[in-house]
């Protein structure tokens, strides 16, 4: 296997590639894990390519995890399965999903479009962005690729040769531990500067009833091979802009539940909802208005959703299914209290790890940080508990709401 390097990728596009007309080529390390310059890169080595007229991105997939180094092993294969669910979802959603332009399997590389022209979502959400075009392009992105690679649409061969070719065993296993199983991925950070907050988050732990709801959510991940999940969908994998949206880093996807992606990317609004309630360093207006603009940003992906996966549903679902009464109606009262589980687990396996949550990371005070995480533990212990009684996104919002005014009033970490 070849392993590019800044130093013989240039030579290696002018080869394999007719991407560029000219030899004057540029190269720029973009993989690194680093919140101050707004990267966030844990498991391959991604570069561009680049000259005054044009750039792209190389990706190549190593067979280890390169955030742990060698020692963490991990199929390269991942990186062809990215590059199919790229065309696939580009034959789905073209509008938010990255070109391809080369592959080569057996180096495990693959050639893509350049989304320097936007900005990775979550260090703007950081910086008090707004984005007002997000919900609804989210939900349109996921409702269409979730109903268009399920077997509401596909006929069930189709579905089954889906489930055959994205099994990719080494990164679901990553994610069926990672998402839902305390220090399996990240080991806790027991040095933490609070001790109070890791107190606080011990005995939530020490809970036999979270660990058992947390082990419900990831038997459902692991078992419901609904559509083509993205797998490991946060706002870092989200380029963005006022107007235009487009989804990277697919390396994780598999069949997995509809309610998956949007309960795993819902975990971000909530984490971003909790940081900016005690950012001290913004006005209490300002603080307030951007915590309600997360909330409704949360209430609005999923109405959006909804609707769009209610317009794919009239327009084409298979004739076998348009009598069945109610089936629908079941599907959608089983994902809201899916995607709050799956936000819930999401948020809680992170917080207090060594591996960092930037959300959090960029708070300036200490004590404000550990009173944002303190709260979003609240929330999520919350959710997770109490998801199947949650009848409506209304409600939820509301609910988050009323942990905050508690919290505030009695539970601050001093």
């Amino acid at each position: 296997m070849m392993i590019i390097t800044t130093d013989n990728i240039v030579e290696y596009v002018l080869k394999n590639t007719e991407l560029f007309t000219t030899r004057q080529l540029c190269v720029e390390d973009i993989s690194d894990f680093n919140p101050q310059e707004e990267k966030e890169g844990f498991v391959n080595y991604i570069y561009r390519v680049y000259n005054h007229e044009k750039s792209v991105i190389v990706k190549q997939a190593r067979p280890y995890l390169k955030y742990f180094g060698e020692s963490y092993t991990l199929t390269p294969l991942r990186n062809l399965l990215e590059h199919e669910t790229l065309k696939l979802r580009g034959g789905i959603v073209p509008q938010y999903t990255p070109k391809t332009f080369f592959i080569d399997k057996e180096n495990n590389i693959f050639i893509m479009e350049d989304l320097s022209y936007l900005k990775v979502m979550r260090f703007q959400l950081n910086k008090m962005m707004y984005f007002p075009k997000f919900s609804k392009q989210i939900g349109e992105y996921l409702a269409k690729s979730n109903f268009y690679t399920s077997e509401l649409y596909l006929d069930a061969e189709t579905h089954r040769l889906l489930q055959a070719s994205f099994i990719n065993a080494d990164m679901r296993s990553i994610m069926e531990n990672a998402a839902f199983i305390r220090g399996a991925f990240a080991e806790i950070d027991y040095n933490t500067p609070n001790k109070r907050l890791l107190n606080v988050s011990e005995r939530v732990w020490s809970k036999e009833e979270i660990i058992l709801e947390c082990y419900k959510m990831r038997d459902i991940f692991m078992k419901r091979g609904e559509c083509l999940i993205h797998g490991d969908l946060h706002t870092s994998n989200i380029f963005i802009d006022c107007d235009r949206m487009k989804i990277i880093d697919m390396e994780y996807t598999f069949m997995g539940p509809y309610s998956f992606d949007m309960g795993y990317l819902i975990a971000n609004f909530v984490s971003q909802f909790s940081a900016f309630t005690f950012k001290s360093n913004i006005g209490e207006e300002q603080k307030e208005n951007y915590c309600c603009y997360l909330l409704n940003t949360i209430k609005e992906m999923y109405e959006y959703y909804v609707h769009y996966f209610n317009e794919c549903w009239e327009k084409d679902l298979k004739e076998e299914y348009r009598s069945v009464k109610g089936y629908k109606e079941s599907i959608l009262d089983t994902f809201l209290s899916e995607v709050i589980g799956f936000a819930a687990c999401a948020n809680m396996i992170r917080l207090i790890s060594l591996a960092g949550y930037p959300d959090y990371d960029v708070m300036e005070e200490m004590a404000d940080k550990c009173n944002a995480q303190g709260l979003s533990i609240v929330i999520d212990q919350f959710m997770l508990l109490n998801r199947s009684k949650i009848k409506s996104i209304d409600e939820l919002i509301h609910i988050i709401l009323d942990i905050r005014k508690d919290y505030i009033k009695n539970t601050l970490l001093k």
